[in-house]
């Protein structure tokens, strides 16, 4: 199916529950008899994804044909400080924030092991009892068999990809670090000893647009998957009696990923991988390198790029000559251009020097880049009482011998990015023409 078609098809799903319609990557259409209604839902989950899960379960809890008669909800307990004899959240999960604007019951269990913790029952008003069936996202705790078998409909799991692919913690972050242009959301169901190995429930593909950051995956998948979780439950009998085991050949795993997944590494990094790794990480944990200031290695943040669009010629039309890293620039031109590995380039329009404010192109280039100076970033600290060592390039490397060997569309009769055609091909690539003025407020470490 082409990812148009596909594209289009999940925005409907997304967008029209009632005529949500599987595709054939689900290989099974879900009946609309017999529908369940009453039903007792604890949820569980953290994150934005299952925040986005839970907002449709509630949109349905309170709609007009609810299949849910009550719901609560167990995520982690909030993280908080005393000011001023007020509570100061530190840290408090989006399940969490949502329960409260919502009046939903909130259960917090003790950090570490689920091991100990119980169950509840239902005790508000005229319901009461045990809850009926257990909805986990993106909970990020192994349950044991004790809570799984403690409701009465078992639990079912919503997971941001097309399982077998991609089982764990962070399915997302790796399709997009992968370069795929379609994933998915599963609802399976839960396995008492292996993570997502439980049967296949239902299955929609969703495409991944080649620009598409994290946030905004999560916002759409999971809007995706909680649309899907309530199509099950209308139906669960049918959809279990059509679940399918998964094929443990094709199974992937993925792993918690930390601050060192976001540090680029100028030797083996194309301007493609720099941007699918930014995507990854947004307003999550900054893209960020090293840069020698005076005496002194600080790491910047790259807080908004782009890759080079084919169509604006480099500043410099040697750029290809210079070491992955290089810094360019040049006057009214409202981003700063960074040679990459494989003749790529990429543009940075936002930056964090460590311990400074966010700066944009003018104020980093007033403050930190000179003329004179090496305006190279590298990967790693270095010891500043020596000279920079020289760039290393992988073994086989071959240097591109001009700017359209890098770009296949390129025109060699282009003219560069100097002072004066400089607002023509900003103006032609869609970029706001910026007030270099911004550059007197910048922090100059002369």
């Amino acid at each position: 199916m082409a990812v148009a078609a596909m594209y289009i098809q999940a925005r409907q799903m997304a967008r029209c529950p009632a005529k949500l319609v599987l595709s054939p990557f689900c290989r099974r259409n879900l009946s609309v008899s017999a529908p369940v209604a009453g039903l007792k839902v604890l949820f569980f989950g953290s994150d934005e994804f299952a925040d986005r899960v839970l907002r449709q379960l509630e949109n349905n809890r309170t709609g007009t044909q609810p299949y849910i008669d009550h719901m609560e909800v167990v995520c982690p307990a909030s993280q908080y400080r005393m000011k001023r004899d007020k509570k100061v959240f530190t840290y408090q999960s989006p399940v969490d924030k949502l329960a409260l604007k919502k009046g939903l019951i909130a259960h917090h269990p003790h950090h570490g092991s689920m091991s100990s913790w119980m169950i509840p029952m239902v005790d508000e008003g005229r319901i009461s009892g045990q809850f009926d069936i257990g909805i986990v996202a993106s909970f990020g705790r192994f349950l044991p068999s004790r809570i799984i078998n403690g409701f009465k409909s078992g639990m079912i799991n919503v997971h941001p990809s097309l399982l077998p692919k991609y089982r764990g913690p962070s399915p997302i972050q790796t399709a997009i670090l992968n370069g795929d242009s379609v994933s998915g959301v599963t609802i399976q169901e839960i396995h008492p000893s292996v993570i997502d190995g439980g049967k296949v429930l239902a299955q929609v593909p969703y495409p991944i647009l080649p620009e598409a950051p994290f946030g905004q995956l999560i916002d759409e998948m999971g809007t995706l998957g909680g649309e899907l979780t309530v199509k099950v439950l209308r139906d669960l009998s049918f959809a279990r009696e059509k679940s399918i085991e998964q094929d443990e050949t094709q199974v992937t795993h993925t792993r918690m990923f930390n601050r060192e997944d976001s540090v680029i590494v100028w030797e083996k990094m194309t301007a493609e991988d720099i941007f699918r790794v930014h995507r990854a990480f947004y307003q999550k944990e900054p893209l960020h390198t090293c840069m020698r200031i005076k005496n002194k290695v600080k790491w910047v943040q790259f807080l908004e790029l782009s890759v080079a669009p084919e169509k604006i010629p480099p500043i410099d039309p040697k750029f290809h000559t210079y070491p992955p890293g290089s810094v360019f620039y040049a006057k009214k031109v409202p981003y700063v251009e960074i040679a990459c590995l494989g003749g790529g380039r990429i543009h940075a329009t936002r930056f964090r020097v460590s311990g400074k404010a966010e700066r944009d192109p003018f104020q980093f280039i007033a403050g930190y880049v000179k003329a004179w100076k090496d305006r190279r970033m590298i990967s790693r600290p270095i010891n500043t009482k020596h000279l920079t060592p020289p760039f290393a390039y992988p073994e086989g490397y071959v240097w591109p011998s001009s700017y359209t060997d890098s770009y296949k569309n390129a025109s060699p009769d282009l003219k560069y990015c100097t002072t004066l055609a400089a607002r023509r091909i900003v103006e032609d690539a869609g970029y706001g023409l910026a007030d270099e003025s911004s550059a007197e407020d910048s922090d100059d470490e002369d």
